[in-house]
C-alpha cells in the first residue's frame, strides 16, 4: 500500500473546484469542508454534483477523501442549546459526507467551557456522537481529532479519547485522527523517536491499532506543551524537519494518509508537499501523480 499525501482543500466557488486545486497540489488524498466552517447556514448539496465529484476523485486516484466538520460544533458544551445545534449539524454533515462518498467525518471534540469539567465534557461528547449517528441514520465513521488543550477542550489526552470511545454505543464506527501540531502543543512527545513510539503505543493499547486512520501533518508555531493551537509549515515550526522525518518514516504510520492543514497559498502548499516528500525514505516514497494540465 503506497503512502498518500494531500491537503485540506478549499471549496471556495463550490465542490467542483476542489478537484482542480487538489490535482495542482499533487494530492493523492484530501480533506474538505462541505460549507463554510464558520457559519451555521449551509446550502444543500447537489446529488449529481456529489456523485461526479466522487467519480472524478476515483479516476484521478485521489483516495481516501475526508470531510471535516464545522469549527462551530461543540458537542462537549454544557449549553444545551449549543449542544443540540451541534448534534443536528453533525448529523447533517454525516449525510453530506455520505453523498460525497467520503471515508468519514473528522471533528474537533469541543470545549467543556470555563465552568465545566473535562470529565463532564467527555460524557456529553459520547452522547452527542451517538445522537448525531442516530439522527443521520448512517454508519459512516466519525473520526475523533485530538486537541491542543486550550480552553478546557476535550481530547488533549489519549485517555480522554479512549473514554469517549468506551462510553459510545457505536464505538465500532469511531476512528481517530492524530494532528501533530495539536499533539505537540498538548505535550505529546512525538518530536523524538522515543516519544513517538510512546504516543503510538499508548494509542494502540488504549484505543486499538485499527482506530488510527488519518494523520494531520502540521508543524507548530507554538512551543511544546503550550496548549496553543498554531499550525505552521512543515519543518519551519517547533516540531521541526528531523522530527517530521521520523514521523513520516515510522513503520506504524507510513501506510496512513497524511493530510496537511498548513496556512498560506497554493505556492506554500506546493513547498510543503516538496518538503514532506523529501523527508520520506526513497524506499517508501510514493510516486508523484501526473502534473495538472
Amino acid at each position: 500500500m503506497i503512502m498518500r499525501l494531500g491537503f485540506h482543500v478549499s471549496i471556495a466557488g463550490g465542490i467542483p473546484q476542489v478537484l482542480a486545486r487538489a490535482v495542482r497540489r499533487r494530492c493523492t488524498t484530501l480533506q474538505l469542508f462541505t460549507s463554510s466552517p464558520v457559519q451555521w447556514a449551509r446550502c444543500p448539496l447537489d446529488p449529481d454534483e456529489c456523485r461526479h465529484f466522487a467519480q472524478d476523485l476515483a479516476a484521478c486516484d485521489i483516495r481516501p477523501h475526508f470531510v471535516h466538520a464545522s469549527y462551530l460544533l461543540n458537542i462537549a458544551s454544557p449549553n444545551q442549546r449549543l449542544w443540540r445545534r451541534s448534534v443536528a449539524h453533525l448529523s447533517t454533515e454525516l449525510r453530506r459526507a455520505e453523498m460525497l462518498c467520503a471515508a468519514g467525518v473528522v471533528l474537533h471534540l469541543g470545549s467543556a467551557q470555563e465552568a465545566g469539567s473535562v470529565n463532564a465534557g467527555i460524557k456529553r461528547v459520547a452522547a452527542g456522537l451517538d445522537a448525531a449517528r442516530e439522527q443521520a441514520n448512517n454508519y459512516l465513521p466519525l473520526i475523533l481529532e485530538n486537541s491542543a488543550g486550550a480552553g478546557n477542550t476535550v481530547g488533549s489526552g489519549i485517555p480522554e479519547i479512549a473514554e469517549i470511545i468506551a462510553q459510545s454505543r457505536y464505538a465500532d464506527h469511531l476512528q481517530i485522527c492524530l494532528d501533530t501540531a495539536h499533539a505537540f502543543a498538548a505535550g505529546w512527545p512525538l518530536h523524538t523517536a522515543e516519544g513517538l513510539d510512546k504516543v503510538l503505543g499508548e494509542l494502540d493499547s488504549t484505543c486499538s491499532p485499527q482506530r488510527l486512520v488519518l494523520i494531520h501533518a502540521n508543524d507548530s508555531r507554538s512551543e511544546f506543551a503550550s496548549r496553543v493551537d498554531r499550525h505552521w509549515h512543515i519543518g519551519k515550526g517547533k516540531i521541526g524537519r528531523e522530527a517530521f522525518r521520523t514521523i513520516v518514516n515510522h513503520p506504524r504510520l507510513h501506510e496512513l494518509p497524511f493530510i496537511m492543514e498548513t496556512p498560506g497559498t497554493e505556492r506554500d502548499d506546493l513547498r510543503n508537499m516538496r518538503v514532506i516528500r523529501r523527508l520520506i525514505s526513497k524506499a517508501i516514497r510514493p510516486p508523484l501523480p501526473p502534473v495538472a494540465r
